[in-house]
This record gives C-alpha cells, structure tokens and sequence, in this order.
C-alpha cells in the first residue's frame, strides 16, 4: 500500500469518526453541555437515525453524498444556532473526558492489556457475529447497494431477494454500518470497527461517569475495572450489533437523567431523549427505551413539564419505525406474531418456532449445562456486586439504586423474553444482557467502594480485582469460545471462528451449486445464502417468500402445486443439517406423489441439498 492510498484510508476513517462525533459536539454546545465523548456519540447516532429515517420516509436516495450532506448540514445548522447564542462548552461537572483511560493510576498496565485485546478484536475480528451476514451488515450493503430502503421491511417476492429475513428492525445499527461503508468506498467489514470501537469508548465514559457521580474517583476505577473484567459485555459490544447500542443508550439514558435531577439543567433532559432514541433504533422492541425514561422520571416524582418535554423529543423519532412498518405490513413488528392482534407470515412464524423450540428445551432442561455455567461464572462477578451495592444503599440510601435497579430489572426481563428466540443457544442470548452488565459495573464499583473503608479491605480488593481482570482478559479475547478448553495458540483467532467456518460452507456449497445444471434460483430456509451466493448470480428464494406460498396451501389439490412448481424454474432446495427445519419442510411442503420426486443429491456439514421434480403432468 503506497503513501497516497495510506492517506487517502486515513482520510475516509477520519470522515467515519468526524460523521459520528461532530453532529453531535455542535448538539452539546447548544444545549451548553460540557463536552463527552459518550454523549457525542449517542447525540451524533441519533441524528443519523433521523436522517436514514426521513430518507425512507420521503424516499430519498441514500448515498455517501446525501449521508454527508445531511450530517454536514445538521452540524453547520447548530453550530450557527450556537454562535448565535454565543454557546460555549461548560467545564466539566463531574470528571474530565478520557478519564476512563487516563486516570487509573497503578492499575493502567492491567488496564491497558484489555484494550490491547479489544483493539486486536476490533483489528482482526470486526462483526464476528453469527447474524452478521443476514441482517446487521446485510441491510447496510443492501441500503447502499439498492439506495433506498424501500425493500425493507420486505413484503413482494423482489424485495425478499434482496432482504431474506421476515423482519422489520430499525435501522439504526445498519445506518452505523451503512455510514462506515460509504465512507469507506467498500464493504470491507473493517471500516466497521471505527464506529463499533467508538461505541466501546463510550459505554466506558459513562460507566466511569455513572461510579463517580456516587463515590468518586475511586468508586469510578473500580467500576471501568470490573466492567472490563466482564467478557459478555465487552463481547456484546464488539459483536457490532444492537446490543452495543443498547448498553450505551441505556447507561447514557441513566446518566443524563440522573445530571437533570441534581441540576435542573434542561439540556440533561433532551440528552436523556436523545439516548432513549438510539434506544429505539436498535430493536422491534425499541419503545421500551422511551418508557423506561419516562417511568425514571416518574420514580425521580419529576414535574408533569419534564416529562412532556422528554416525551415530545424522544417518542417521535421512537415511533416513526414501527407506524412505517405498520402501515407498510399491517403489523408494527412485522415478524413477531403478537397474540394474534396483527398478521403474521405464517411459514415464517413456523419456521421460528421450530427453531426456538430446541433452545427452549436446552434452557428448560439445562442441556449444554457446562456452557451455562460458564456463561453463569462471567456473569456471576457484576451480579454480585450489584446486590452488594444495593444492600449498600439501604443502609446509606443511594437515591439513584431504585431507577437505575429498575433499568437492570428491564433489561434482565428483555433477556429472559428473547431467549425462545434466539437461535444460538443460551450463551448467544447473554449480549442482550449488555445495559444490565454496565450498569451492575458501575454499581459494582460503588459498593468496592463504599464497603472498603480499611487498608486491609482495600487491599483485598485491589488484589481480586487484580485477579478477577487477569483470569477473565482470555475470554475478553476468544469469546464465544471457552478458552479454558482449548490451546492458548489457538486464542488469537478464536473469536472469530464461527464466521470463518460459516463462510468456508458457503464457499463449498456454491462451488457445488454451480455444477448442477439450473441452479440459478434456489429455494432455501438458510439465512446466510443471499450474501454468500450473490458473487455467484445465483437468487435464494426465501421458503415463506410469497412467491412460494402456493407451496404450502393446503387448499391447492397437488397436480396444482406441481403445475406452479414447474412453472417458478426451481429445481433445487437447500436446507440447514438440522432435523427439525428439515421435518417441518417436508410436513408443510405439498410434495406429493405421484407429481413430485424428492432425493438429496448432496450434503455438508452444514447443509443438504434437495432435488425436487415433477413428473409428466397432464395438459390442463
């Protein structure tokens, strides 16, 4: 790489990290915030939810060019409405910026170790996450690609080859992504890894800020130590999905809420509101975040103007989503079958449901205890300190423990609903525990701190903490794999293991495919073909696609089916090597004889393929 391109890369990450920070910089000086780094962020990822939210709404195409334009519009207008009112940035009220990494005194080799492993992740593993290839980065290529988010969410045949997934999840991590890449000029998934690393710096800001608002300085190196010694947060984080997003809105939400109450300064306030949006941007689920707000302000018995005031910044932006997808599908969370109030996609409902059953049956059962355990015992640290923390504020009474346990309890809630949906297993589930874990950090390091009064208790727990970082900075590295079970060697690349595995099937599977004659449209369940096949011009037709559904009518008589079977082109069915996807095809399927012929021509490790036929039909 020579010296212009160097400067040139240097150049579109500067843009990525300026986009993420400056709207959001102008933003705070309005309000007459001092300036952080965690509130940038969460003022500058809300901004550009609303950009990528007009875009769709008024069908404006999205590009680098209006991306920036909108951004760069937005920054100039509050910067001139800031010198207008001759705004300046505060002095900081509560803790210098960076004090997260600058003031940590002896502890700072330790301390640099685990950003040393977070910066090797971010490097070398960027979006190692199962669901990457069909959804977080997917959408965003997709938006770019197609310039537009009018595919999404999908609804025709045409948009369910473009987008796979019966879904409608706001597009706020996407347009994180989808800002990355434009300024990237690619969809290398590095370009990611500013924003996503940029996510980390925050959520640290404000659990270091979030301690020192209760015990100080002290208080506040415990808590960026204890969170740092917790695996599944930093891993949710870096995975480049919602759950980083989610930990920081909710922890900022927590901040600024709890900054209003002590000063009545208005510009808390609409900080909290713009945390609670970036709360909304990540999930179907996203109102939650609003009301979590608002029932904070309820508890803090703040003034009915406060919360109208909150309520009419954040809910706006929270509801825009899911009123466009309601109006576009019918159902504001589109893939959710809520107790039949909306309408759903029936094959897709089945599918999920067949799929959640087995993670059901492992959670109810404690199959895979070890994995639990282990998934336990990372968690186990945070957890314990948070308790302690509250026990510590009945006897001292800590006024921020009743909403910030509340936020807790909301997020531990959210986990325990998602986990009949995740298709990865209880572990995989954990990262939705990521607000929970910050915020039991930032507890955690309040009660180090108020409970250690001695010499001798503070040199306990300089020395477990010391411990406690040590044993757990090998799981920061190789999660979601124990490191415990395999070779040290093998810990630098362990991180990203599934992706690369997940990758080389699909590289196996289209070499295969490519053989067969007409394998130009195939029929699938797989989430992660449209992407993997696409260099290969070949269109994965989802199995709850409305193009199929004469497939699955039960009204059809089968000489029908084979007729429009015959006529759709496909020849070829791929499946996940899993029984239950594969028995409830074969049950919904109406591939009857004598019409049909049904034969596997080939199989992997990880999938199988099918050759379905029809016989001679009769002349209609």
């Amino acid at each position: 790489m020579g010296a212009a391109e160097i400067i040139l890369h240097l150049g579109r990450l500067g843009l990525v990290v300026a986009g993420l920070l400056l709207p959001g910089t102008m933003v705070l000086r309005v309000l007459r915030l001092p300036w952080m780094l965690a509130a940038s962020f969460v003022a500058s990822a809300a901004i550009l939810y609303a950009c990528i939210l007009a875009f769709a709404l008024l069908h404006v195409p999205v590009s680098l060019i209006t991306l920036a334009a909108a951004l760069g519009l937005v920054t100039l207008a509050f910067g001139a409405w800031a010198r207008q009112q001759n705004s300046r940035f505060p002095p900081a009220e509560s803790t210098a910026p960076f004090s997260f990494l600058l003031e940590l005194g002896a502890w700072t080799p330790l301390y640099a170790g685990f950003w040393a492993v977070v910066l090797w992740r971010l490097a070398t593993q960027p979006l190692n996450g199962g669901d990457v290839d069909f959804r977080w980065s997917w959408l965003a290529e997709q938006m770019l690609h197609l310039g537009s988010l009018d595919f999404y969410p999908p609804r025709s045949a045409a948009d369910f080859t473009r987008y796979f997934w019966v879904e409608s999840l706001p597009p706020g991590v996407a347009g994180l992504h989808a800002w990355a890449y434009a300024c990237g000029a690619s969809t290398r998934e590095l370009w990611t890894s500013a924003g996503v690393g940029l996510q980390v710096l925050a959520l640290y800001d404000l659990v270091w800020r979030l301690a020192y608002e209760w015990g100080g300085k002290t208080a506040a190196r415990r808590a960026v130590l204890l969170a740092a010694a917790t695996p599944i947060l930093s891993w949710s984080v870096l995975l480049g999905q919602e759950t980083g997003l989610t930990a920081v809105a909710v922890c900022a939400l927590c901040f600024s809420l709890g900054r209003w109450h002590q000063t009545r300064v208005t510009g808390w306030l609409a900080l909290a509101a713009l945390a609670a949006v970036v709360g909304a941007s990540t999930r179907e689920y996203g109102l939650v975040f609003p009301l979590l707000g608002l029932g904070v302000l309820a508890l803090m018995h703040a003034p009915q103007r406060a919360g109208f005031l909150f309520a009419a910044l954040a809910l706006p932006l929270a509801l825009a989503w899911p009123l466009r997808t309601w109006a576009l599908t019918g159902n504001p969370f589109y893939s959710l079958d809520l107790l039949g109030l909306f309408p759903v996609n029936p094959i897709f409902i089945a599918w999920s449901e067949s799929i959640s059953a087995g993670t059901k049956a492992a959670f109810a059962t404690l199959a895979g205890w070890e994995e639990i355990a282990f998934s336990l015992a990372l968690c186990a640290p945070v957890a314990i300190f948070f308790w302690l923390a509250l026990g510590v504020h009945a006897a001292r009474g800590l006024r921020e423990a009743r909403w910030c346990a509340g936020c807790v309890g909301t997020a531990a809630v959210l986990w325990f609903a998602s986990v009949p949906y995740t298709g990865g297993g209880v572990f995989y589930s954990l990262r939705v525990l990521s607000p929970a874990l910050a915020l039991g950090a930032a507890f955690g390091g309040y009660a180090l701190y108020a409970a250690t009064r001695t010499p001798l208790h503070r040199g306990l727990v300089h020395g477990a903490l010391a411990c406690l970082l040590l044993a757990t900075l090998p799981a920061t590295l190789t999660l979601p794999r124990n490191p415990y079970r395999v070779s040290p060697r093998e810990w630098p690349g362990l991180g990203r293991e599934y992706v690369d595995r997940s990758r080389a099937a699909d590289a196996e599977l289209a070499s295969y495919l490519q053989t067969l004659p007409m394998h130009r449209r195939i029929l699938s369940e797989c989430v992660s073909l449209p992407r993997s096949l696409a260099p290969a011009r070949i269109t994965v037709v989802p199995m709850w696609s409305p193009e199929v559904a004469w497939l699955f009518d039960s009204k059809l008589k089968p000489l029908e089916v084979a007729r429009d079977w015959h006529r759709s082109g496909l020849h070829y069915v791929v499946m996940t090597r899993a029984p239950a996807q594969f028995e409830l095809l074969m049950h919904l399927a109406r591939w009857k004889a004598p019409f049909f012929t049904v034969k596997r021509i080939w199989e992997s490790n990880a999938y199988l393929v099918l050759e379905v036929a029809t016989a001679p039909l009769p002349k209609p």
